[in-house]
């Protein structure tokens, strides 16, 4: 069955690090995982939309294109390093997730290496954008770092948890990936 996930960044919740890193800024996003039919579509809706096949966001309600029937299978808090990092631009079509099991640069950082390519940047840079394991702000250099639902700590080990569920879910052969705001 297709996988498709989107990353919702509204409404704005940035943060500062203190850490060992300390005057690093970032933010947190949402990040949710749909199975069942291909999902060709995605637009945030305001909170005043009714009826049913809407799915609950922070910042309001999706509103899925889809042939078919689709499920939400997990959710995961997101963060992202800001202060002139790269992020990847929303669109309108969905980007392409590979999985790479012995990333070189993520297993400097972490866990021997497992992460998910961002492909269909516009851009080199872009063209980097990983989503992978991230204790904190500082493991992030326009990457996307998944933790377990409502995780807002700046230190955490439940990015280990989320990465390994987001692998279960989504294995390694990929999946859509929709952005939908800055």
């Amino acid at each position: 069955m297709p996988m498709t996930l989107v990353l919702t960044r509204k409404p704005n919740d940035l943060f500062a690090y203190h850490g060992r890193n300390s005057g690093l800024m970032g933010r947190f996003g949402t990040l949710l995982v749909f199975t069942g039919e291909r999902i060709t579509g995605v637009e945030i809706l305001g909170r005043d939309v009714q009826g049913a096949g809407f799915v609950d966001v922070p910042s309001g309600r999706l509103e899925l294109e889809s042939s078919g029937e689709v499920m939400e299978v997990a959710r995961y808090t997101t963060i992202e390093r800001m202060g002139g990092f790269v992020q990847l631009r929303p669109q309108r079509k969905p980007y392409t997730l590979r999985f790479e099991p012995n990333n070189s640069e993520v297993a400097k950082l972490h866990h021997g290496g497992r992460c998910y390519r961002v492909h269909g940047g516009h851009t080199e840079k872009e063209r980097n954008i990983l989503i992978h394991e991230a204790p904190h702000v500082g493991w992030l250099t326009g990457c996307i770092g998944p933790r377990l639902l409502h995780d807002r700590k700046m230190d955490t080990q439940s990015c280990q948890w989320a990465m390994i569920d987001l692998i279960r879910h989504v294995g390694v052969r990929g999946a859509d990936f929709f952005v939908l705001d800055w």
